[in-house]
């Protein structure tokens, strides 16, 4: 992280807020960016979209899709691509949703070499 915060400082105080929120919450692997949207950073939109996207360039977070219900529930499994989300998509109580009908929302997963490191 010294290394990407040296090539971008202006961003840095993101960086670390990204990297502090996965050592807080060590059962999580994956984030979105409306976590740092919320007053208690006061990071600009376009700082936290920009942080992330050099992050996932430098291969430190990858985009990943998740399938929510309309609770907010994820449905099944993580997706690489948004077209690799069925049509249909099966509730943890067997109910069947149309893709239509269900929240699909990006998340950040953090490479695991990088994972390791904050373990």
């Amino acid at each position: 992280m010294q290394n990407l915060a040296k090539e971008y400082p202006e961003y840095s105080k993101i960086f670390k807020a990204i990297f502090d929120w996965f050592v807080q919450h060590p059962d999580q692997r994956a984030i979105t960016m409306d976590h740092f949207y919320s007053d208690k950073y006061r990071f600009s939109f376009e700082d936290i979209n920009t942080s992330f996207m050099i992050m996932e360039e430098y291969e430190i977070l990858r985009t990943i899709y998740r399938v929510l219900d309309e609770d907010g529930s994820k449905i099944g499994s993580d997706f690489d691509s948004v077209y690799d989300i069925p049509n249909e998509v099966s509730t943890v109580w067997g109910q069947k949703k149309d893709k239509g009908d269900v929240i699909i929302v990006p998340f950040y997963l953090l490479e695991r070499r990088y994972s390791e490191s904050i373990d």
